[in-house]
């Protein structure tokens, strides 16, 4: 981490927003200043500067960091996740073979700003300003490989997957791409048959709003290979579709042939020929034990079905929960949620941060220690822990290897039981954004509570009184 910061210090110029920025001599340098706004946690700016600069002379006011922090882009930390995504000499591969990798999205509510470009309105008709984080994972290595981020407003997730997967395939190695219902498509779908190095493994709808081919399916297990017609020639499906039982048309504006309409499962585009042929094998199996109610999933995939039997698609698939499981992560055990500005600079800035302080916390969980047995669990390294001894050290700015393995050994301290098989329903709650005056450390005593209670009432805020 401290070799990549010094790396873009030394070319800061290339991540700054002009060429004088950064050349006069400062208190806070552009290397203190990346390392600042990576280690920034839920506290305010005000207590996040008091911890990172202990010595009252080297420290500074929170005007002056917003000032410095004005002269840098949000691409400088995507560059440190990037770089740091390729940190890995070992990488763990499927069957020695693929890359496994995930992609879905997640919402991040940010404090309101009225001149935000992420303004959203939600179905109640409040108006909050809301963004779209969509992510490339890497679930053997546990590693973010890429992102894009979007209003939330105007997000389009099979785009933004499109545009991490071609940029995937020009390492010219073979990966498989987990996606989730959302992303099926015949355009995202053919864009991966054609795509070189391109594996892929699709949940699909099985009832309303899959393809006519997947809905005429009894519940029986499948494993067949499907080739659909698509068409963008209107003509020609008005001609045709009374003799061609499963003729598809996509990309025309009406969308008079479809029963259901919706715009999460609408065709927004296509980069291929007038006819073609799509062609995919799909697997469905029930997900729940016999006897119980019946529960089915549908995958699409293009995996040779010799190799990857039925079975081992359940197993492959399950792999994409790794994403959700790291979305949690970097959200409540690395603050992820927690802004210390309105502008969307530099909330953008912040996110690429904590997803590249994810990658770097996991690096060194990685380098810690291998999980082990002892009695009935296997154990691995607690990543809650994880994050609050990484940050620890790393504000110290100490990088001999005897302070890197008292930080390895201090990981290895904090065990946790690896549970396989756990089943828990998902609850689902809103989690609106934190207001600035709402972090005050002070507050997490007694006093610190009456203190909120009081503006609360004057505010009229029942809800929080509670």
């Amino acid at each position: 981490m401290d070799s990549i910061i010094n790396k873009i210090a030394d070319n800061i110029h290339d991540f700054s927003v002009s060429d004088q920025a950064f050349t006069r001599c400062r208190k806070l340098n552009s290397t203190d200043l990346i390392k600042l706004i990576l280690n920034m946690g839920a506290g305010s700016l005000n207590s996040e500067i008091f911890h990172a600069f202990p010595d009252m002379n080297s420290r500074m006011t929170a005007s002056a960091f917003e000032q410095q922090k004005a002269k840098l882009k949000p691409e400088c930390f995507k560059e440190i996740m990037s770089e740091l995504s390729q940190a890995n000499n070992t990488l763990q591969l499927l069957d020695n073979k693929y890359l496994v990798v995930a992609i879905d999205g997640s919402d991040f509510d940010q404090p309101f700003n009225p001149e935000s470009e992420n303004i959203f309105r939600g179905k109640d008709g409040r108006i909050y300003c809301q963004l779209h984080v969509n992510a490339l994972y890497d679930v053997l290595n546990k590693l973010y490989l890429d992102m894009v981020i979007q209003p939330r407003q105007k997000m389009d997730e099979r785009e933004a997957a499109l545009t991490m997967l071609k940029k995937l395939a020009q390492q010219e190695k073979d990966f498989l791409v987990l996606m989730d219902r959302g992303y099926i498509s015949f355009n995202l779908i053919e864009n991966c048959n054609r795509l070189k190095y391109c594996h892929y493994v699709m949940r699909s709808k099985s009832g309303v709003g899959a393809f006519k081919e997947i809905m005429a399916m009894s519940n029986h297990e499948y494993d067949v290979d499907l080739s659909c017609r698509v068409t963008s020639s209107h003509y020609y499906y008005v001609t045709h579709k009374d003799t061609e039982k499963f003729l598809h048309m996509i990309l025309h504006k009406k969308h008079h042939y479809k029963a259901v309409r919706s715009k999460n499962t609408r065709d927004q585009r296509w980069d291929f020929e007038d006819m073609c042929d799509v062609r995919f094998r799909v697997c469905k199996f029930r997900i729940n034990p016999p006897g119980s109610d019946d529960e089915w999933e549908v995958l699409i995939t293009n995996l040779d079905r010799n190799e990857y039997p039925l079975a081992r698609m359940k197993e492959i698939y399950h792999l994409r929960w790794g994403i959700e499981t790291s979305f949690r992560e970097l959200k409540y055990d690395l603050s992820g949620i927690q802004f210390h500005s309105k502008k969307d600079q530099f909330v953008y800035m912040e996110i690429y941060a904590h997803f590249a302080m994810y990658n770097a916390v996991s690096l060194s969980v990685i380098a810690s220690s291998k999980p082990y047995t002892q009695g009935k669990y296997q154990y691995q390294i607690d990543f809650k822990m994880a994050c609050c001894i990484w940050r620890r050290y790393f504000s110290i700015s100490d990088n001999s290897d005897k302070n890197f393995t008292q930080l390895l050994l201090d990981m290895a301290f904090y065990l946790t039981p690896i549970r396989p098989g756990r089943k828990d329903k998902r609850n689902l709650k809103v989690k609106l954004v934190v207001g600035f005056p709402y972090r005050l450390a002070a507050w997490t005593n007694l006093n610190g509570y009456l203190k909120m209670a009081y503006l609360c009432y004057q505010k009229k805020d029942i809800y929080r009184i509670k």
